[in-house]
């Protein structure tokens, strides 16, 4: 047994000293620092010195501190919405474009919804607000018929709304995109059997395309279910006191409390409560949607 380990040892060396550096990115920037973060949450709020045990304390007080709870209910809320939206209206785009015949027309379009996904967060909520300013492209538009500026950006009736949207914005050109590339590894001779058989095109989508992208989806549905509960620049990038009650998410209260708050042990028990419910998310999301199942 060990020789035959040492063989292959010998025989994929070359593979395991490239995957090296990889391991040892991930133990330095990953796994020590999540080790790390997991034992601070047991332990008392103290930058320096020795920080004595806390046991669950830190636990207990943010299970119980409102700010949290708020936190959990605006993450759950908007990170439902944008999966939902990002993988439906992804999937209808991608539909869509794969009808466009002519082939320029088709990749212009394309790569326009596919650029916002280059920018950050940043980009993205300068834009945002010149669209929703008071003197916006939006309140501009709105004041041809005599309506009264609208200041969406404080107003917490669009938080939300504004929020989800703007993500949607952003990245449904990229989930398009792999729907996209999907839809083009599917066999022409299956299209070909079903024109010759009298199927129409919406029955192609229905009976051939849906089902090939099957795999597609549910590697879709995991990826985004990862980021229910991680929303953190574009809240970041938006927030103002107006609509903190209505966006505030998880990692920006870990953030608030951990950097500027320097409470680390209860911004470390914060965000092993996200991971935890990162893991349970997407674990139940695999077993609803079969993920594992061939």
């Amino acid at each position: 047994m060990n020789k035959s380990l040492g063989r292959q040892l010998k025989k994929y060396r070359i593979f395991y000293l490239m995957f090296l550096p990889v391991a040892v990115y991930f133990i330095i920037f990953t796994y020590y620092p999540f080790l790390r973060g997991l034992i601070m949450s047991f332990q008392e709020n103290r930058l320096l010195g020795n920080r004595p045990f806390a046991g669950l304390a830190n636990y207990r007080f943010v299970l119980k501190d409102s700010n949290f709870l708020a936190a959990v209910a605006n993450s759950l809320i908007i990170g439902l919405w944008d999966m939902v939206l990002y993988f439906f209206f992804s999937l209808g785009f991608a539909l869509i474009l794969n009808e466009l015949v002519h082939r320029t027309v088709k990749q212009t379009i394309q790569t326009i919804a596919y650029i916002p996904y280059l920018f950050s967060w940043a980009v993205i909520g300068g834009v945002w607000v010149l669209i929703f300013d008071l003197q916006g492209l939006v309140n501009q538009f709105l004041s041809i018929f005599g309506t009264e500026p609208i200041f969406f950006l404080a107003t917490p009736d669009y938080a939300r709304p504004l929020i989800i949207a703007m993500g949607v914005w952003r990245s449904m050109g990229y989930f398009a995109l792999l729907f996209t590339v999907a839809i083009m590894n599917i066999e022409g001779q299956l299209y070909e059997a079903a024109r010759i058989d009298g199927a129409s095109r919406f029955m192609q989508i229905r009976k051939i395309i849906l089902p090939s992208l099957i795999p597609t989806m549910k590697t879709i549905i995991v990826l985004l279910s990862i980021g229910v509960l991680t929303h953190f620049d574009e809240i970041y990038v938006m927030v103002n006191p107006a609509n903190r009650r209505l966006i505030s998410t998880l990692l920006l209260f870990v953030y608030e409390t951990g950097i500027l708050n320097f409470q680390t042990g209860t911004a470390s028990a914060g965000a092993t409560l996200v991971m935890a419910g990162t893991l349970l998310i997407t674990g139940l999301m695999r077993k609803f949607i079969g993920y594992d199942k061939e």
